[in-house]
């Protein structure tokens, strides 16, 4: 989706699309037409469902050329434009999703819209040639949105969590790591003993149905976008980095502060993003998607075609393998699900993809399963090991998912937090090393030649990394997110460089009001969108408001704390303390060595950690007004503190 004027839609040769910009609304204006505007992304299927069967279609595409302009945008280069129409969608059908299908006055005025529509009218449903009628006599569609209740967010998180599966609502249901980052956090904070076991019990319940459920790509590692059921069962296969990233960070967490039982899955995300979606110049690319060729001869592809199993490949892999004695054919298929007939229900499989086949599921937790065969868990995990190895490799010979090479900036930072919450939380200091190459790809690659910062590279037919003649400049969560990682980089590595950067890019940050817009003012989007609420990734907002007090903490500029007031203000968020932890001694010492291990060792949410080393020729930071000064002589001693910096 990196076109620069208006094309026909690539191998859909009827459908005549423009990018988003100038062209595209001056054509709408002299023709005095609506705007048919699609906003998607590479490896959504549903976008790729609605292409091919209308965007193909050359009646369809006869209707859309004959009345409308047509605008093509990528959700992920273009966040301003999607989440501007995604809250107009929401508000008016109570749901959004992609693809995200919104009709416009030439003035960019929304009119109606929805998400997927199918080619063909249907019980209950209009069909996309009756849509594109109706607006087209300016006849407006749709329903009237549904306002979310004024709850707490613990209260209401208790209220609508799965007792049975874990997560929350029901089916489909995605690993919201917002939400399990809030319950972690309100178990650090809340004095109440009822309300940390409850949020325990979430968490556990959860992250270990989401582990064992076919969500997880138990063969080649990483977490599937959502699951359609409430089981965490059948996927929806395309994988995001955003969310590979999320997930890491959470699940070290939980390990850091609730004990080790979730540590194989922290590896198994880290091992997944470096084999599978890292540049060798340090980048992480956008995703994988859910579509992929069967077989090397198939000329269509399926949904998960890639990840699922039939009975016969399990039985011609596993024949000559034993487990103590038993059978190993049997041995996996008790512990992963697997029957003749395929274990994906008809209801779960709209399409007949998975029919006869087998998405991977634990219906019982690892011990569970070793005590009622009679094995050691060791000797059982070595089987499933060697099995799942041998699986992986047949699996590298199919045909693979298109991969979206686009390196977003915002997801690079996101990268970074999640490699050094895992280094932490395992004690991997690999995992900070390959934090510190992501930051140098991003210095290198997403930042133009004045030092701004840039929202995407790709990968080049060659495999170097490339812009656009057209880069598109960063948005709100490209910098915050980033930021974010450089903060988090500078607690484990006590390096000042990336403190300074963060510095840097929080100063490039400027906006007049009292949050911060997705775009900047000059932007070509009519209005202009202030994010409030975490989604599929965090607000920029709330991760910026952390930005801009840790900053103050540690530089004392008055103006990240008033940018952080308006901020909560506006949100009017109630405030809690940064606990303050400053450590002062040579970096190479034993003592202070020892002492920031102990403090890495430990999870505290809202903690500000800075490393001050005397021999060295520039301390320039300040903490709330306590000057930090060289020091001629060797000085060690840390000093802890709790105050307010700002509201949170």
């Amino acid at each position: 989706m990196r076109s620069t004027s208006a094309v026909t839609c690539g191998t859909f040769p009827f459908f005549y699309r423009y990018p988003w910009g100038s062209e595209a609304f001056e054509k709408a204006r002299e023709l005095n037409r609506p705007i048919f505007l699609s906003v998607g992304y590479s490896t959504c299927h549903w976008c790729h469902v609605m292409e091919k069967e209308s965007f193909e279609s050359v009646e369809i595409a006869r209707l859309m050329n004959k009345d409308f302009v047509c605008i093509k945008v990528d959700r992920e280069e273009r966040p301003d434009v999607d989440k501007l129409y995604m809250a107009f969608i929401q508000a008016t059908t109570g749901s959004g999703g992609w693809p995200m299908t919104v009709f416009l006055t030439p003035d960019l005025d929304p009119i109606t819209g929805g998400t997927y529509f199918p080619p063909r009218d249907s019980a209950g449903s209009l069909g996309l040639p009756s849509v594109l009628r109706i607006v087209s006599e300016n006849v407006a569609i749709g329903g009237q949105g549904q306002m979310i209740t004024n709850a707490g967010a613990f209260k209401y998180k208790q209220t609508s969590f799965d007792e049975v599966y874990g997560g929350f609502g029901n089916a489909p249901k995605f690993p919201k790591a917002c939400d399990l980052e809030f319950l972690i956090n309100h178990y650090c904070w809340t004095k109440q003993d009822a309300e940390r076991n409850v949020c325990s019990h979430m968490l556990e319940a959860t992250l270990d149905g989401m582990a064992r459920g076919g969500i997880h790509d138990h063969v080649g590692k990483g977490f599937h976008r959502y699951s359609v059921d409430e089981e965490w069962h059948v996927p929806h296969f395309e994988k995001m980095l955003y969310d590979q990233t999320q997930l890491l960070g959470i699940y070290a967490d939980h390990c850091r502060v609730f004990g080790k039982k979730f540590c194989h899955v922290v590896e198994d995300i880290a091992e997944y993003m470096e084999q599978c979606l890292s540049h060798k110049e340090g980048g992480f690319y956008a995703a994988e998607d859910a579509d992929s060729l069967p077989t090397l001869e198939s000329r269509e592809k399926r949904e998960g075609a890639f990840c699922v199993w039939e009975m016969n490949e399990i039985k011609e892999l596993l024949k000559d393998v034993k487990v103590d004695g038993k059978d190993g054919v049997d041995v996996f298929c008790q512990y992963f699900d697997v029957k003749e007939e395929g274990n994906v229900e008809s209801f779960r499989d709209p399409h007949g993809e998975l029919r006869g086949r087998n998405v991977l599921r634990m219906k019982q937790s690892h011990e569970e399963f070793a005590e009622e065969l009679g094995v050691s868990s060791d000797e059982l995990s070595t089987f499933i090991s060697k099995a799942k190895s041998l699986l992986a490799d047949v699996r590298s010979k199919r045909p693979p998912p298109h991969l979206d090479s686009k390196m977003v900036c915002a997801w690079q930072g996101l990268a970074i937090t999640g490699l050094v919450k895992a280094s932490l939380a395992l004690s991997r200091p690999q995992y900070t090393e390959r934090a510190v190459k992501t930051v140098e790809f991003v210095k290198k690659y997403l930042m133009d030649e004045h030092g701004q910062l840039l929202r995407s590279a790709y990968r080049g037919e060659d495999g170097s990394v490339e812009n656009t003649g057209h880069p598109i400049h960063a948005f709100s969560d490209d910098y915050a997110m980033l930021i974010q990682g450089l903060l988090d980089l500078y607690q484990v590595t006590a390096d000042l460089e990336y403190l300074k950067l963060a510095e840097r890019l929080q100063n490039d940050m400027v906006s007049k009001e009292s949050g911060y817009f997705i775009a900047n003012e000059h932007g070509d989007v009519k209005v202009r969108v202030m994010e409030d609420q975490d989604g599929a990734e965090p607000c920029a907002n709330s991760i910026a408001v952390g930005n801009l007090i840790r900053l103050y903490d540690y530089l004392e500029t008055s103006e990240f704390k008033r940018k952080a007031e308006k901020i909560l203000q506006a949100y009017r968020t109630l405030a809690q303390h940064f606990i303050q932890i400053v450590v002062v001694g040579p970096s190479d010492n034993e003592s202070v060595k020892a002492f920031k291990e102990e403090i890495n060792s430990h999870f505290i949410w809202n903690r500000l950690v800075l490393f001050l080393d005397p021999s060295t020729g520039e301390l320039v930071v300040s903490l709330q007004g306590r000057t930090t000064r060289r020091c001629d002589s060797l000085r060690r001693f840390s000093e802890v503190g709790s105050h307010h910096a700002g509201a949170l």
